[in-house]
């Protein structure tokens, strides 16, 4: 009997190092902050300048991709999810889940991961830090570079990810994606070095190319609609309930609308360009752990209707009927 129970608790010990749980995400030790973050590499050794703004550091020469390449790549996720996550990971290493969320300015990695990919932290006198932009959360990440990232067949040199200074899952940056949960985010910082990045959620496939054009089926095509910044997340100008909002698209949210402040009854209609959106469920920002309060967000629960591509060449997204 002893020993049974022996077996059992090391069974348990072995399914913990496995697969993190959300409910023990721990802040690093000092010393272990010192011997994974404590002697930066300088960025410029990488042909990388970084440049300090008001929402971060940022990695000017980062994340280059090769002319040409190509990559579609299936959803991750269970049938029953509309997350797209999708598996990368370093040539000769085991894929990895990662989460794409257009809703964060940066990409993220567990520490656990980036210790296993051989991540080099970013910095001069110290790593350059950060905490998430998006969503609410403390843990500060450090930016750290991958000498390459691979989405069969797409290569990704210099990847730049912010790694969290904890250990455990991504926790509230992962936003509760599960089976598989995600040991990485991609964000902008990214997927706007695309030619385009196209989520179609009904086939359930994700398209990214380095550098071919994107022209939508016109005869699926529902709106196009302009992209409002150059970086950061993907937002567009749109009305809800007929008053102007900047409305980001947010393929990391499981809902329908966030809005800044609490709503009664559903949103009665959203109109971004010649799209319409009636009788969403509200959420507010606060309760979904959202930031900033200043914007509107559109959730993968309404995304998912369509087929939608990000054309960063000519700053547009576009929203097509899914094929039958």
């Amino acid at each position: 009997m002893k020993r049974l129970s022996m077996l059992c608790l090391l069974a348990l010990a072995l399914t913990g190092c496995r697969t993190p749980n959300p409910e023990h995400i721990r802040p690093l030790a000092d010393d272990q902050l010192r011997s994974f973050f404590g002697k930066p590499e300088d960025p410029r050794r990488f042909a990388i300048t970084m440049y300090s703004s008001d929402d971060g550091p940022v990695f000017v020469g980062a994340n280059r991709l090769h002319p040409g390449q190509q990559t579609v790549l299936p959803f991750a996720t269970a049938r029953s999810s509309t997350a797209p996550v999708i598996e990368g990971g370093q040539k000769g290493e085991e894929a990895q889940p990662f989460l794409l969320d257009t809703s964060s300015r940066e990409s993220w990695l567990r520490f656990e991961a980036a210790s296993g990919q051989r991540a080099v932290p970013l910095g001069t006198d110290r790593a350059y830090g950060t905490t998430p932009s998006h969503v609410r959360d403390d843990i500060v990440g450090y930016g750290c570079l991958l000498s390459h990232l691979v989405l069969d067949p797409l290569w990704i040199e210099n990847a730049v990810f912010f790694v969290r200074a904890a250990s455990g899952s991504l926790g509230v940056v992962g936003r509760h994606v599960d089976k598989p949960s995600p040991e990485g985010v991609i964000g902008c910082n990214m997927l706007r070095e695309f030619a385009y990045v196209q989520m179609d959620f009904q086939a359930r496939m994700v398209t990214m190319t380095a550098s071919l054009s994107y022209r939508p089926n016109a005869d699926r095509l529902v709106a196009a609609v302009p992209l409002l910044e150059k970086d950061g997340p993907y937002a567009v100008s749109g009305l809800v309930d007929g008053k102007k909002a900047t409305i980001v698209l947010d393929t990391g949210g499981d809902f329908e609308i966030a809005l800044p402040r609490m709503q009664l009854g559903p949103v009665k209609q959203v109109t971004i360009g010649d799209l319409v959106f009636r009788g969403l469920r509200p959420y507010t920002l606060r309760e979904r752990g959202l930031q900033p309060d200043t914007v509107v967000r559109l959730g993968r629960q309404v995304l998912a209707r369509y087929k939608v591509t990000f054309d960063n060449l000519h700053y547009t997204v576009y929203f097509e009927k899914p094929e039958e």
